[in-house]
């Protein structure tokens, strides 16, 4: 079963999150199913969220969560992108030294 990242925005206000999740499905039409019952209980305390295009808005529209893009990949690459937006690098640049 191939695997699917998928990219999720959240809004609110002028404030934008994006959330990244891997999902194995069979095709992108099992994957976009997957993502909207996954984004339909995003925000815990609104149990009614509205369905707009590609996503929900809780809270009377003042949250509003959406499927950007789903788009197939492997757990490698899925992980390599984790560690890399997920990991300070403290070490010393390399470069030369000036004379």
């Amino acid at each position: 079963m191939p695997d699917y990242w998928i990219k999720i925005s959240e809004t609110e206000e002028e404030d934008v999150r994006h959330h990244h999740y891997l999902i194995s499905a069979e095709d992108e039409t099992q994957v976009r199913k997957s993502a909207m019952k996954f984004m339909e209980s995003f925000i815990d305390d609104d149990e009614n969220p509205d369905k707009i295009e590609n996503g929900f808005a809780f809270f009377n529209k003042a949250v509003m969560v959406r499927l950007e893009s789903i788009k197939e990949t492997t757990k490698e690459k899925f992980k390599e992108f984790l560690l890399k937006t997920h990991t300070i690098d403290m070490t010393e640049p390399k470069t030369k030294p000036s004379r």
